[in-house]
């Protein structure tokens, strides 16, 4: 399903755009591209069902599942961290030793407890991978033990605590900043959701459920145009939100699963998916650097989405972001 690689990376640069817009102050379609993040966990709960749940009931071990995840993930830590922690020094953000210990957590996946700034120190978009190994942790350990029509009723519990918690937030954005005592909860249903309902879906998909889609370009536009059109919706942005990520969004992901691009896409498919990772990973860096060096002009701008892109072009030349899934060995 290399439809999905291409999902994938189409995601990874309206989530660009997006920051884009708020970096350098511009209005725009992709005000709402952070909704694209729930997708994110949706394609990694439908990926590990159709890739590796099986393996992982023959006996592999949930911290020998997620410890393998984490070697396979590490890299996009560490290039995020390691670009913006560049910028951290050349800024004088804090002092070296500060940095240097900042660091070292954001390696080792330590979040910020100190309950004001981002959840990670140095890359904003870091959290999305420790919520991702929650999430694989969690699969590995409880739900691929779930039955099928349970893990729906689970879904649909997981998606009236989300409605409730983007409403009491007041928009789907929850996970971003670092966690206090009143906060620390509210990531838990948007990620929980998304995954849970991945999970069922590729079940579905395993179990040979087959629909009829639309043409592959067409179901590829459909989310695009979606997420274009929730800000225009006469509906609150949270009602908006959720009216995206639950309404949207799943039946969306399963028309491109169901698609048929012709096999010549399959490698460019695939290469835009690997690309979206460490583009990902190091793109708010680098738009933030950017506008504080230069401006925010449109000269500058477009040259910081340039800037993002060869940068992640770079870091995806010297590092492999395959991403396919880990391999669950069973136990003798």
């Amino acid at each position: 399903m290399f439809q999905l690689d291409a999902f994938r990376g189409i995601a990874a640069f309206i989530i660009v755009f997006y920051h884009l817009t708020i970096v350098y102050r511009l209005s725009g379609p992709f005000e709402r591209g952070y909704l694209f993040v729930d997708l994110f966990f949706l394609l990694s709960g439908f990926v590990l069902a159709v890739s590796t749940e099986k393996k992982l009931n023959s006996g592999i071990g949930a911290v020998e599942f997620t410890r393998a995840r984490f070697v396979r993930l590490w890299p996009l830590v560490a290039v995020g961290a390691g670009v913006a922690v560049v910028r951290a020094f050349v800024i004088g953000m804090a002092d070296p030793i500060t940095l240097l210990w900042w660091l070292a957590l954001d390696l080792i996946m330590i979040p910020s407890l100190a309950g004001a700034g981002p959840f990670y120190r140095f890359n904003g978009p870091q959290w999305t991978l420790f919520y991702e190994l929650l999430a694989n942790f969690v699969h590995a350990l409880v739900l691929k033990r779930v039955p099928t029509r349970a893990m729906l009723a689970l879904a649909a519990l997981m998606g009236a605590w989300l409605v409730y918690t983007v409403r009491l937030h007041g928009s789907d954005t929850m996970g971003v900043d670092a966690p206090t005592w009143k906060t620390w909860w509210m990531a838990l249903p948007r990620v929980g959701f998304s995954y849970v309902l991945g999970v069922w879906i590729g079940r579905q998909y395993v179990e040979g459920l087959r629909t009829p889609s639309l043409p592959w370009w067409l179901a590829l536009l459909v989310p695009v145009a979606g997420i274009m059109a929730v800000p225009y919706l006469p509906l609150s942005k949270a009602a908006g939100d959720l009216v995206f990520v639950i309404l949207l969004l799943p039946p969306a992901t399963w028309l491109i699963a169901m698609a048929q691009p012709p096999q010549s896409l399959r490698a460019p498919m695939e290469w835009l998916g690997n690309f979206s990772l460490p583009l990902y990973c190091v793109h708010l860096t680098v738009l933030v650097w950017i506008s504080q060096v230069f401006g925010r002009s449109m000269p500058v701008w477009v040259g910081a989405v340039i800037a993002a892109c060869l940068v992640a072009w770079v870091f995806s030349r010297l590092v492999s972001f395959a991403s396919k899934p880990t391999v669950a060995k069973a136990k003798a």
